[in-house]
């Protein structure tokens, strides 16, 4: 990979977008004895797709003998064997309190002064993650930036535009000054390029090998659902109006329109909604939060994924639906689609378009040879998919920096020889 040089306004200069074709090349010695120092955010190990992808990277990491510590706004945190876990001053938002606003304090940069990271990782654009980029300037450590979340279209949902317009400028100085932008999809890439901050790198998200199957479809499960002959549409995934769950159940409304197909609803998942959808949708299934097998089991249990949401960077729970045997249904906006795209796993319905998921779900259901067909395709295409291809990505930026650094006379020596960094 080619080392990035800084341009006339001093960010980073990034080549054009990469990704991660297939199973990366043997990665370059040096990886052992790195140190890592991850803001986190939230640090529940299956809370949602970024959280898992955290702690997947963290597992990756500690194979390759790499020392890391975490610094997270959750206040009970998971703890992972060997990583000690530093927790931050944080308010939780109101309207959903598993999500905080974490505070900066001397106490954080005293812990990091103290652990003395080869990289920082910062995950989440928050008042802590910007100072820590911040500071890493200042002790010249290279920052690695991933992008999880699509903070502005949350706000876009909501019509928030007082706070969607100032934070704009502020998220591409955030995003623009990393030495590394890692992005879950080429989608993501695009969103960012358009937003003033090119060159982002692909670190695609993983499948737990044999954690989802076919296999594990259950008919005691479909029993106690009461599904019977029914088919079942399926969504995993939080209760939160980020979600388009309103899309969702205008679906499940437009069924119980139809005099014949009245598909089961199954929603897995937990948040501030859950009584809201189940007002919306009478007699559908809601059996919580559900990992480990009976996750499993209950993707392979059903006939269809639903999804609508816009605001996915990624969308792991379709690639979890996809390896279950689930044909998936999706917004054409987001990263959801990329998905679909490439492995022919499903149908793309239009964004905000209930109708038109509407007719996805129908032509799947009604249409056994074309169901087959795209069934098979989402098998096939998503085969292969696994965390530790996907995180070599990470682990070959976190070598490039870090050797790149260590070439660099350090803030010390500068200052001893009488030069300032910036000469």
């Amino acid at each position: 990979m080619s080392t990035k040089s800084r341009s006339e306004t001093g960010r980073p200069h990034r080549p054009s977008p990469r990704k991660a074709a297939g199973r990366p090349a043997s990665i370059p010695g040096g990886a052992a004895g790195l140190r890592v120092a991850i803001y986190a955010g939230m640090f529940l190990r299956d809370y949602d797709g970024a959280t898992r992808t955290i702690f997947k990277l963290i597992d990756h990491l500690l194979l390759e003998k790499v020392e890391v510590r975490v610094w997270t706004f959750t206040s009970r945190p998971d703890r992972v064997p060997g990583v000690k876990v530093h927790k931050v001053p944080a308010i939780p938002f109101s309207f959903y309190p598993d999500y905080k606003f974490a505070l900066p304090s001397p106490e954080i940069f005293g812990q990091i002064t103290e652990f003395h990271p080869d990289i920082i990782h910062i995950t989440v654009p928050d008042a802590v993650g910007l100072a820590l980029e911040g500071y890493a300037r200042m002790r010249n450590i290279p920052v690695v930036v991933s992008y999880h979340t699509n903070f502005l279209s949350y706000l876009d949902e909501r019509n928030i535009w007082y706070l969607s317009r100032p934070w704009r400028p502020i998220l591409r100085r955030f995003y623009g000054e990393a030495d590394s932008l890692l992005v879950p999809s080429e989608d993501s890439a695009s969103f960012l390029a358009g937003l003033g901050v090119p060159g982002a790198v692909v670190w695609g998200r993983g499948l737990e090998p044999g954690a989802f199957s076919p296999a594990f479809r259950s008919r005691e499960l479909r029993r106690r659902w009461g599904a019977g002959k029914r088919k079942i549409i399926l969504y995993s995934g939080q209760f939160a109006w980020f979600k388009d769950l309103e899309v969702f159940a205008e679906v499940y409304r437009l069924f119980q329109k139809e005099d014949g197909m009245r598909p089961l609803f199954v929603l897995i998942g937990r948040g501030p909604l859950e009584d809201k959808l189940r007002e919306w949708m009478p007699g559908s299934v809601l059996p919580g939060y559900l990992k480990g097998r009976e996750l499993s089991s209950a993707y392979a249990s059903a006939d269809l994924f639903l999804y609508p949401s816009t605001t996915e960077t990624f969308g792991n729970a379709v690639q979890e639906a996809m390896a279950s045997g689930l044909p998936a249904v999706v917004s054409d906006r987001g990263g959801c689609r990329e998905i679909v795209e490439k492995t022919g796993g499903g149908l793309v319905a239009r964004a905000k378009d209930a109708g038109s998921f509407y007719q996805c779900c129908r032509r799947l259901l009604t249409d056994e040879n074309f169901y087959r067909r795209t069934r098979a395709r989402g098998l096939a295409g998503i085969r292969g998919r696994d965390w530790e291809s996907v995180n070599r990505v990470v682990m070959a930026e976190y070598i490039r920096l870090a050797s790149r650094n260590r070439r660099r006379p350090s803030s010390a020596s500068r200052s001893a020889s009488g030069r300032s960094p910036g000469t």
